[in-house]
């Protein structure tokens, strides 16, 4: 019966994703693109910038440094490990040139989600500002009823992106390692919950110390097995390239099948890894100290840019390594290619580095999730909701891994259509600000 459903939303996950998702990103990033005159590559020194500047007098709750953590606390994820041994698996090596053109687009629709996302937050009771897709969907167009069925999909996200298929890529090689899951699911649980009751500033200044120290960490890992394999570096990129575009009959003599199998598990694990366009990011941006929306849209820009480094990283050393070829699946895949590079400190830096990226992407969505419940039924709501977010966790330590990935996927796809209603709707506005206000700094 498992089996039967899980197929079922396999079919409707790669049909959504082939014949809405991929249109949809490419004609509105393209869009977005030309009328930001390449945004996402012209603006990304200044997002850096962003980064360092402090007003005295902007309105906000947290830094741009901060912002940018807690976004990149929720792009870190699992999703750039296991993730990428999914891509493989799943859609060959071509998938990870797809998942570039993804992250590319979605970078221009991610810089006009966040500018709208501040450009229409609000301050709650408490003097906190919320914002996101809820609220320009609400307020910039009008459509309440799309703004709270957004708001709806994003706790969907919340369960199954951010909590099991976190939790269950964490479960894979302490299970292998006999840390029973349930135990580990406790115990994430018990550190989640003393981080999440303090709310988006202890969850920013946290992420702030662990984003860059988890990142430091994977990389230097994988760079020094990609330096020491780099006899295969080569023939990994051709067939990255080749895969991408390949045209050969695969199954059943349908032309191109292998190509489209590239696009759309690309697009898939692209958007799962950097949530551009997924209204989440703009979700945590809402909370920064800022002057102009046009400065949150810039500072977030660079995100895209980062994950998609440690996901080229993470999918390299799987084919260099062979990994890819040994018909593993999901965290498995990683921890043996790290092994192959580093012997066993490589399982030990896999386990560890999948414990920092699952837990801090765990704290981002729980605090997107509480947002989108309090859009719905109220703050006092959004407060019972950490307790049942906590109490979860452990389920996706015991779940199918297949059928957790692909009720994830579709998540996060439906979160994306309908954000991309109000980038679409909104994007005169997002056009016309951000030259006004980039002419004005040339002026100055």
């Amino acid at each position: 019966m498992e089996l039967t459903i899980k197929n079922l939303l396999g079919f409707f996950n790669e049909s959504l994703t082939a014949f809405v998702i991929f249109p949809s990103i490419i004609c509105l990033g393209i869009y977005l693109t030309y009328r930001l005159r390449c945004v996402q590559i012209s603006k990304l020194s200044e997002s850096f910038r962003c980064l360092l500047k402090k007003g005295e007098n902007d309105q906000g709750n947290i830094s741009h440094f901060e912002a940018l953590s807690a976004v990149l606390a929720g792009n870190f994820g699992t999703g750039n490990i296991s993730g990428m041994a999914v891509a493989l698996s799943t859609g060959g090596p071509g998938a990870l040139v797809w998942m570039w053109v993804m992250a590319f687009l979605g970078a221009a629709i991610q810089y006009a989600s966040c500018l709208l996302s501040v450009k229409y937050r609000e301050v709650n009771a408490a003097g906190e500002y919320a914002g996101g897709p809820m609220y320009y969907l609400k307020n910039g167009l009008g459509l309440g009823s799309l703004a709270s069925t957004f708001a709806f999909f994003t706790l969907m996200g919340a369960f199954t992106v951010g909590n099991f298929a976190q939790v269950n890529s964490i479960s894979l090689p302490l299970a292998k390692m006999g840390v029973p899951p349930l135990l580990m699911g406790g115990i994430m649980s018990i550190l989640v919950g003393i981080v999440i009751v303090g709310g988006i500033q202890r969850i920013a200044r946290l992420a702030s110390i662990i984003v860059p120290f988890k990142a430091f960490l994977y990389l230097s890992g994988a760079l020094f097995i990609i330096a020491t394999h780099h006899q295969n570096l080569l023939a990994a990129l051709q067939t990255m390239f080749a895969s991408a575009f390949a045209l050969k009959p695969v199954v059943g003599g349908v032309l191109g099948f292998g190509m489209l199998k590239a696009i759309t598990v690309g697009f898939e694990r692209g958007l799962f890894a950097t949530d551009a366009g997924t209204g989440i990011v703009p979700i945590l941006q809402a909370n920064a100290r800022t002057s102009n929306p046009v400065i949150d849209g810039v500072a977030t820009l660079i995100a895209p840019f980062m994950v998609m480094i440690v996901c080229t990283m993470t999918g390299l050393v799987l084919l260099v390594t062979g990994a890819w070829q040994q018909g593993l699946e999901s965290t498995n895949m990683v921890t043996y290619a790290f092994q192959q590079g580093l012997g066993n400190a490589g399982a030990y830096l896999v386990i560890v580095s999948l414990t920092l990226f699952g837990y801090t992407t765990i704290l981002a969505w729980a605090c997107c999730a509480e947002k989108a419940m309090a859009f719905l039924w109220g703050s006092r709501a959004a407060v019972w909701f950490k307790y049942v977010y906590i109490a979860l966790i452990p389920v996706g330590a015991i779940a199918h891994v297949d059928l957790v990935w692909v009720l994830a996927d579709i998540s996060i796809s439906l979160m994306l259509i309908t954000n991309l209603v109000g980038v679409a709707g909104l994007s005169s506005f997002v056009i016309e600000d951000s030259r006004n206000y980039f002419l004005a700094a040339r002026k100055a």
